[in-house]
């Protein structure tokens, strides 16, 4: 009896190193610090026409998203919102500088917004922190939620984006790791 207790436990042990995990700690400093994330791989990359920049950065601002204490399919809706939001605004570049120079980041966010503008994980939390003030931001029009955050000059421009966010979003999602 003894005998196969450890057998079982030695068993039983040895998994977690004979499956290869999809998860990760991304190690690009542009991804952020919020926690495990899925490794974008390189196919994926390009399935999402996705540079490494980019998808570290989506990568980021998705992992803060599934921190939200929410319901799944509203936790969902808002990363999509966000991801948009970075496409139309900086195309997921932290470097992006727009508005004179006054907005940076991935979320082209202004002054008034705070510090670590170009890091993709602290916009996200102010991005997302935001739009949950937003009344009813899971049930309008994404390019009215987004707008209702960014005040955009050109308030419409979210909407071209929320197929291609919604495909980001989705594959980027997957790794069961990451909440």
């Amino acid at each position: 009896m003894i005998t196969r207790l450890v057998l079982a436990t030695a068993v039983i042990a040895a998994l977690p190193m004979a499956t290869t995990s999809r998860c990760d700690k991304l190690a690009n400093a542009g991804a952020g610090s919020a926690g495990p994330s899925c490794q974008v791989s390189t196919k994926a990359r390009r399935e999402l026409g996705l540079t490494v920049e980019q998808a570290a950065n989506a990568a980021a601002v998705i992992r803060v998203g599934n921190d939200l204490d929410l319901p799944a399919h509203k936790r969902e809706r808002a990363k999509v919102i966000a991801i948009a939001t970075t496409l139309q605004e900086s195309n997921l570049k932290a470097g992006a500088v727009g508005d004179g120079g006054r907005a940076v980041g991935v979320f082209q966010q202004h002054p008034h917004w705070g510090h670590n503008r170009t890091d993709a994980t602290a916009s996200a939390r102010r991005f997302y922190a935001r739009l949950l003030k937003v009344r009813r931001w899971d049930t309008r029009p994404l390019t009215e939620a987004a707008q209702a955050v960014q005040r955009s000059a050109y308030p419409y421009a979210y909407a071209d984006d929320e197929a291609r966010a919604t495909r980001i979003v989705a594959k980027l999602t997957t790794c069961k790791g990451a909440r």
